[in-house]
């Protein structure tokens, strides 16, 4: 019997270790807290969603899932190997895949078919293979038509689909995407969401969002407040809880827009058969395609499309970012070409889709002051302006002024980018994808602010995939669909259009999963 015994407990099986666990994670930088003794674990094949407002750590957390940020106390182990030792790191890389907010940090390769081979090529993946492997993803993810084209001539929406098409094809154990529909229109964010669905239970995925929608398709649900987990359980457990969610920052109070002031008669700017043909070295694009429109002083436009429509495009035509090939960019009845640079852009204030691309100063306080520097305003007057408008944005001047701009949230990033427009108080204001990485509070703070300036008779141009924000806070639609544009009265058809779109994507993912 004994002997028995002692057999019995020589081949007993260890545990599997978890995919991924914290101990006691804190993580500081510049004397700031941005991880606060975080402990958790997730199993292999476990769907798991992440939430928190802007700046409660999550991208800091996931970072160090795969070891791109060590603790500074605590441990962090993927699939039991710690990730302090950096002799595991190219193990946990290859087992834990990363996909980050912005794309285009992760873009490596010249063209789309090199960026997703890239990978495979790092891990000696065969030759015959690899081709196998990148012609499967470019399929699953509908790139084939751009497989050839540079990976920086991609639409913001596009690179987020070759970012996570490259990882996808590395086959890792784990999936951690940092937002990953937030560049994404509805076609393609229903057709990511149904792929993630496919393979639960066969790989762990971990996806911050801050969908509330998104998150209850998970199966566990983790929030995040000031670098603490405040929550950890079931997603319909906390969706239940309305207080909770708002004073967790991922709900917001749903109080209506304050607009009650009607467009002018007059015309604030408009294009007149504008034509922009790219030629990016492997091909030539077509990119616009005699688009006309007129937007009125104090109305507010919502431009929606597929990613790579010709949204952005459009939008750089507006403070000569781009000049036409053909056509014209009218400011009131002044051809665009006609007025100088520096006034041109004091009149049309643009934020980019790429927030990064924005902020490049020192501070907070010294890159929303930067413009009124520039123009000569006192120095003074310039920061107290700079002040006020952080205020405005959410942000405590206070608190946020002084610290440098790649030390904040994709979504803080956004509201500075943001002031520093709004500070010079253009005439003609062009947000492109502005609710992009922005928690539910921050967006219905946006649309309120979206309110007030055309209420103040500003002209608001607002490229978004987000079709509940512009139906919210538009007075009419333009739909730009392979570079042609179409004027909608309102924005009645939003949902008709939402409704076409969903369909279409489940129909060709039905399809190609069949």
């Amino acid at each position: 019997m004994m002997n028995d015994t002692v057999s019995s407990a020589t081949t007993q099986v260890a545990p599997a270790p978890h995919a991924i666990e914290t101990r006691s994670v804190a993580f500081e930088i510049g004397g700031r807290a941005l991880l606060d003794g975080v402990s958790v674990t997730i199993s292999p094949g476990e769907y798991v969603a992440v939430m928190g407002r802007n700046g409660s750590g999550k991208t800091t957390l996931i970072r160090h899932f795969n070891g791109l940020l060590l603790p500074t106390s605590g441990e962090c182990f993927a699939f039991g190997l710690p990730t302090r030792d950096p002799r595991c790191l190219r193990e946990i890389r290859r087992r834990i895949g990363l996909v980050f907010q912005d794309p285009d940090d992760q873009m490596v390769a010249v063209t789309v078919e090199d960026e997703i081979a890239f990978g495979l090529e790092n891990r000696a993946v065969p030759p015959e293979e690899m081709d196998q492997r990148v012609e499967a993803v470019l399929d699953i993810f509908h790139l084939q038509h751009v497989r050839k084209r540079s990976t920086s001539a991609l639409s913001g929406g596009e690179q987020q689909r070759v970012a996570i098409a490259a990882v996808w094809a590395t086959n890792p154990d784990v999936l951690v995407l940092d937002e990953p529909t937030s560049m994404l229109d509805l076609v393609s964010s229903v057709a990511l969401l149904e792929l993630l669905n496919e393979i639960r239970g066969s790989k762990a995925v971990v996806h911050v969002t801050q969908n509330l929608q998104e998150a209850a398709r998970a199966e566990r649900l983790i929030v995040m407040d000031e670098g603490r987990i405040v929550f950890d359980g079931p997603p319909q457990q906390a969706l239940e809880e309305s207080d909770s969610l708002r004073r967790w920052g991922i709900a917001a109070a749903g109080r209506p827009a304050s607009r009650n002031t009607p467009p002018g008669t007059s015309i604030a700017i408009s294009t007149e058969a504008l034509n922009h043909v790219r030629d990016d070295g492997n091909e030539t694009n077509h990119v616009l395609k005699d688009v006309t429109f007129q937007a009125l002083r104090g109305s507010v436009l919502a431009i929606v499309g597929k990613s790579g429509s010709g949204k952005t495009t459009l939008a750089y035509h507006f403070n000569r970012l781009l000049e036409p090939t053909s056509g014209e960019v009218r400011i009131g009845e002044r051809p665009a070409h006609s007025i100088a640079l520096h006034e041109l852009r004091r009149i049309v204030g643009l934020t980019f889709q790429r927030v990064d691309l924005q902020l490049f100063e020192a501070s907070v306080l010294d890159d929303v002051a930067f413009g009124l520097v520039q123009r000569g305003m006192e120095r003074a007057e310039a920061y107290r302006r700079a002040r006020l408008f952080l205020h405005r944005m959410g942000l405590d001047p206070d608190s946020f002024g002084n610290r440098a701009p790649g030390t904040l949230s994709t979504g803080e990033k956004r509201r500075v980018a943001l002031a520093g427009v709004l500070v010079s108080e253009p005439e003609v204001i062009v947000l492109d994808e502005p609710t992009s990485g922005l928690d539910a509070a921050s967006v219905e703070q946006l649309s309120e602010i979206v309110s007030e300036l055309a209420n103040q008779g500003k002209t608001l141009l607002i490229i978004t995939h987000d079709l509940n924000f512009a139906a919210r806070t538009a007075d009419g639609v333009i739909l730009v669909d392979e570079g042609r544009a179409e004027v909608l009265e309102g924005t009645d058809r939003l949902g008709e259009l939402a409704a076409t779109w969903l369909a279409e994507t489940l129909s060709r993912f039905r399809s190609s999963a069949a």
